[in-house]
């Protein structure tokens, strides 16, 4: 369960987060919808605890330490980066060592993900759909109750994009609960148990899984969203 009082970040005198509070329930997809700039991944890196809020609280399961609950999570945020001239295979080796997972673990989700074929070519020839694969490996390694995942659908390819709805849905019958952003509208389902709508750092909106599966209300909440985007 993620709970967020009051809280507020800025970068120099730029407000990215004001003022948010947000609970979320135990598991299910919870997701953080609005556009470009809405405040969405600062939001997801505060969670994270690689940036620290200027006010406000954060708590995770209980927990208001990040160092105390970021062994809880499996995150992917948005652009991923890291050294260029490093393999697929050798990344994952990082990962996989300070997850403390068998080889058998990295093998089925290369295999799930397609990545098998490329573990020997280096960051920097991967696609950017590669990358965004790769990301989420790194996310799901270790089997984490949350899922902090920062517009995963971007690059994928329709194979990649099927694949990861089947996720979803597979890690919400686990009992999972994952946290996911994005602005692209057709991301929405039926599987969202609620969806926070996002603007100038601020819940303009929070539905609940009845009202999103209620049409007059997701035909709403759709126009405002275009209106935004």
């Amino acid at each position: 369960m993620l709970k967020i009082k009051e809280l507020s970040h800025q970068y120099g005198k730029q407000v990215i987060i004001d003022q948010l509070s947000i609970e979320t329930q135990k598991s299910g997809l919870h997701v953080f919808a609005g556009a470009n700039g809405s405040g969405k991944s600062t939001l997801f890196r505060l969670v994270a605890g690689f940036d620290i809020p200027h006010k406000g609280t954060i708590e995770v399961n209980q927990l208001s330490n990040a160092d105390d609950y970021r062994n809880q999570l499996g995150i992917s945020l948005e652009p991923f980066k890291t050294e260029p001239d490093l393999s697929v295979a050798q990344i994952l080796s990082m990962a996989q060592q300070e997850k403390g997972v068998k080889d058998e673990v990295i093998d089925l989700w290369l295999n799930f993900w397609e990545l098998k074929d490329v573990r020997n070519k280096r960051f920097k020839e991967l696609s950017v759909g590669m990358v965004k694969r790769l990301s989420l490996i790194i996310s799901l390694i270790g089997n984490p109750d949350i899922l902090i995942w920062d517009e995963p659908f971007n690059g994928l390819d329709p194979l990649g994009i099927e694949k990861l709805q089947d996720l979803i849905e597979q890690e919400i019958k686990a009992g999972k609960l994952i946290l996911l952003s994005t602005h692209l509208l057709s991301e929405l389902s039926n599987t969202i148990e609620k969806a926070f709508i996002m603007e100038d750092g601020q819940v303009k909106k929070t539905l609940t899984k009845d009202e999103l599966n209620t049409s007059d209300d997701k035909s709403t909440i759709l126009k405002w969203l275009q209106v935004q985007a």
